[in-house]
């Protein structure tokens, strides 16, 4: 009993997840009000028909995301983005909620970058690094802060529990998901993911990827220009931390 660990949060992250608890009521009835505004603009759109010109765009853009690949594998003998020193990647997807090419949706697909504006952390290898240099225009990525992994887990965490999707709200909670991984606070789930621990890969399993929003204020470049040439897509390294603020 004199060594034994409170499950209690400090005070400070109580105060966090019970304005968190407190959002998440805010947020599912605003959910219920957007659902009922997409079902209205579903049934407009089912009177609606696509023009022959949308169907050509689709496959002009198809054709040059396939040509911009070839010339990156095959002519610049370029396999894949620069490993960082850091262990894990935080990678965002800010453009398209569609990309016309099926090798990108598909890379999308894998690394679970499914809706416009989802992040998720990844295994700085060279497997992600190859994925990236395929979906490079589609996406943000860069080498998260310990402070931004906490702020992300804490503010947007989600976990798979009994196939419904739970927000993180206690360390009763994670002890009870990753009680086989001798996981029993958030801070054990901060620290493996930060150092990319042996268990990285079974938290993001049951992690689900974090649900972002547009910058506060805005885009403030072209978000089809690399950020090396003053655009907004591509690999920021560490000022990753300051636009992820701006999306929490």
């Amino acid at each position: 009993e004199k060594y034994a660990i409170s499950n209690k949060l400090p005070a400070k992250q109580v105060s966090i997840l019970a304005r968190r608890r407190a959002r998440i009521t805010k947020d599912k009835n605003l959910a219920k009000l957007r659902e009922e505004t997409r079902k209205k603009i579903l049934q407009k759109k089912r009177h609606n028909f696509k023009k022959p010109e949308a169907f050509i765009m689709q496959y002009i853009k198809a054709e040059r995301d396939h040509k911009r690949i070839e010339r990156k594998f095959l002519h610049s003998r370029r396999f894949a983005v620069d490993l960082p020193q850091s262990p894990v990647f935080l990678i965002m997807r800010h453009r398209t909620r569609q990309t016309a090419s099926k090798h990108i949706e598909s890379v999308m697909q894998e690394l679970q970058l499914r809706t416009l504006n989802t992040a998720v952390l990844a295994k700085a290898d060279g497997k992600v690094a190859a994925m990236l240099s395929i979906i490079e225009p589609y996406v943000i990525w860069g080498t998260p802060s310990i402070h931004t992994v906490r702020n992300l887990i804490f503010k947007k965490g989600k976990l798979l529990i009994d196939g419904r999707l739970e927000a993180i709200q206690s360390n009763a909670m994670i002890e009870e998901t990753f009680k086989d991984l001798g996981i029993i606070c958030t801070e054990d789930i901060i620290h493996e993911i930060f150092t990319g621990g042996e268990n990285f890969a079974k938290i993001n399993e049951r992690l689900k990827p974090f649900k972002l929003k547009a910058p506060r204020d805005g885009w403030k470049k072209k978000l089809n220009i690399s950020y090396e040439k003053g655009g907004e897509f591509g690999n920021r390294g560490n000022a990753i931390d300051e636009l992820i603020d701006q999306c929490l």
